[in-house]
């Protein structure tokens, strides 16, 4: 019998309990459940749907009726209890609490640590799902589970290989690293079918670069509206009479409301941000720098030392060569999210030109002497074409066939690239029979309506729950 625990968030509160439904029925009768909820709103919902076939911990309830005690000498027991030294270098992992005031801050750290204390605890947990950790709600379930024998783990989809709308790997630590994925890829044996797989995807994407399939659900030009005359009305409703955004101890939705414009205000950026763009210019030398959507997991936790862009870009500028210069690229995912000041302060370095967001992407892998980026997959796409790649941060490629992961990349450009030698493509075959074979049935991405039918909760119920037997026996 195994003791389970789910996140359940709005985008998980059928999810999650569907899964656990699925594994009581089909694989574990004896298993317990508990949704992990953020406010009373989707407490209600999930009772409505679920009844008692799991039980419901509030997060919100937890913070609120102990809220006083979540001092400074809390957050520094919790520091030392749940190895979390620096407790900052987490903090700062959270995208919605990098703006909230110093004490603030404090009580919900203290308060998250001993919240997942209390659940862990009291409900004896093997294995808590949650999505890749993007906030400290996560990081701090991650770090108290190790103490407690909760083990973290979270299923994303497979990026790059023309599987990601079908098949998923399990992850259980902070940096997206698959779990099951061989260090020594390139000295193992694989089947003819693993093989012929590999070829058969790297031959089509070396031909037609295909896009991965969940990127069709981004990248559209923020447009006006008809819709931002009623911002103002929304604004004043989230404002006084919604009680969730007033409610201290849901951290994630306090306050809410100070986003109600942002549609307006990216399309307003967008519009002025246009004159910083530039056409690339392919007979040049440059370093090819895609930029990273922000604040998400793959700069706040994945690359933490860079995660402002400009401090990267900065160290970089001063590395490459006389001849080179860097287009950096802006991600065509949220245009106008990022304030235009940014690209004001670009503009400061002679050597970097900052690209149209619309630019074909692989023509500048392609034509770049280097893909440089911090955890991105343009990264992973420019390895699969065996070009030089520099690596800022850690997630699931950083061990591919010609990744260069640099932890200081001031002064150490020069050297990279000449120490560099381009793989052979039978390694990349090989990296790819690896990878591939850690795949499992059944579609996660959160935008996906087939997410929830029955066929696909099956095979994610059967994935989970092979996991756990590999797991904890």
């Amino acid at each position: 019998m195994y003791n389970l625990c789910f996140m359940g968030r709005e985008a998980f509160r059928d999810y999650s309990p569907t899964i656990f439904k699925e594994i009581k029925a089909k694989h574990d009768k004896d298993a317990t459940g508990v949704i992990v909820v953020l406010d009373t709103r989707e407490e209600d919902y999930v009772k409505r749907r679920y009844g008692d076939s799991v039980t419901i911990c509030v997060l919100s309830e937890f913070m609120n009726a102990h809220w006083d005690e979540f001092t400074i000498d809390k957050l520094v027991e919790f520091e030392r209890k749940y190895d979390a030294s620096p407790m900052w270098k987490y903090i700062y992992t959270d995208r919605f609490l990098i703006n909230r005031d110093y004490d603030y801050c404090v009580h919900t750290a203290a308060g998250l640590f001993a919240f997942w204390e209390y659940v862990f605890t009291t409900y004896k947990i093997d294995f808590y799902f949650d999505e890749v950790i993007a906030t400290l709600f996560s990081y701090a379930a991650y770090l108290v589970g190790k103490k407690t024998g909760a083990h973290f783990y979270s299923l994303l989809l497979m990026r790059s290989v023309g599987m990601d709308l079908t098949h998923h790997y399990i992850l259980n630590d902070p940096f997206e690293m698959i779990y099951d994925m061989p260090d020594n890829y390139l000295d193992k044996d694989y089947t003819p079918e693993q093989l012929q797989a590999a070829e058969k995807f790297l031959g089509e994407f070396e031909e037609l670069h295909s896009k991965p399939a969940f990127m069709k659900f981004s990248g559209k030009v923020p447009k006006i509206k008809a819709k931002f005359l009623l911002l103002p009305f929304f604004w004043i409703r989230q404002r006084f009479f919604n009680p969730h955004t007033k409610d201290k101890g849901n951290y994630i939705y306090y306050r809410d409301y100070e986003t109600a414009f942002d549609e307006i205000k990216y399309y307003r950026r967008y519009r002025k941000s246009r004159k910083y763009y530039n056409k690339a210019d392919l007979s040049k030398k440059f370093v090819y720098y895609p930029l990273h959507l922000q604040p998400e997991a793959s700069t706040i936790v994945c690359a933490q030392k860079y995660e402002k862009q400009l401090y990267f870009l900065d160290n970089l500028a001063k590395s490459v060569p006389a001849d080179t210069l860097i287009y950096a690229k802006e991600h065509y995912s949220f245009l106008g999210s990022r304030d235009n000041s940014f690209y004001e302060a670009l503009k400061q370095y002679p050597n970097i030109v900052l690209i149209d967001p619309w630019e074909d992407s692989f023509a500048l892998i392609k034509n770049s002497e280097c893909v440089a980026t911090l955890t991105g997959t343009a990264g992973q796409e420019a390895m699969l074409l065996r070009r030089p790649v520099i690596m800022g941060g850690d997630i699931l490629y950083e061990n591919a066939p010609g990744v260069m992961r640099i932890q200081d990349i001031y002064g150490n450009y020069e050297s990279a690239m000449a120490g560099w030698v381009q793989p052979n493509r039978e390694d990349i075959i090989k990296y790819l029979a690896a990878y591939m074979s850690c795949a499992r049935k059944g579609n996660t991405y959160v935008l996906s309506e087939a997410r929830l039918s029955p066929e696909n909760i099956s095979l994610l119920a059967t994935s989970m729950y092979d996991y756990f037997r590999e797991i904890k026996p």
